[in-house]
């Protein structure tokens, strides 16, 4: 963030109050969403995401996972164990070195997550229509610099 935008912020007390409630009102709001794929499909949000991030870029390696969702390899075991057994992703060996194990998603992964999708299109249906389009093309620029400064520095990390 500019030295110009936080001197801003500073000398306006009332704007940073009404972003910090925006966030937690944000957050709010997605802590119910997790509880609604929970209920609805019956895993977890992380589930979820992992079975996108599998089906969105293709075969992946435990490492792998584990780095992007940055969840300790023992932990992500126990995850990719339960949707396994749920028959959403499978384990596969690579024919080049069969010591290096790959998760896909099966076909029953894949419903599921055209399902979730059809659910998320009808969301961005709902916000898309009650915004005109200099406000949607605002949010969708504000959300991407509002990760970009979330996102922790390389040095950080």
């Amino acid at each position: 963030m500019s030295t110009t935008v936080n001197q801003t912020l500073a000398e306006n007390p009332v704007a940073v109050e009404r972003l910090e409630k925006s966030l937690y009102h944000l957050a709010e709001v997605y802590r119910k969403h997790q509880s609604y794929i929970k209920l609805k499909y019956n895993i977890s949000a992380l589930e979820m995401e992992i079975i996108q991030y599998i089906l969105l870029d293709g075969k992946k390696k435990m490492k792998e996972i584990g780095e992007h969702f940055q969840v300790k390899l023992s932990t992500l075991t126990s995850i990719i164990d339960k949707i396994e057994r749920q028959r959403l992703v499978k384990r596969v060996n690579s024919r080049e070195d069969r010591r290096v194990v790959y998760l896909e998603t099966t076909r029953k992964g894949k419903q599921l997550y055209e399902q979730y999708s059809d659910y998320m299109g009808v969301v961005s249906q709902q916000v898309y229509r009650v915004l005109d389009p200099g406000q949607f093309e605002a949010l969708i620029t504000g959300l991407a610099h509002m990760s970009d400064a979330m996102r922790p520095a390389e040095s950080e990390e």
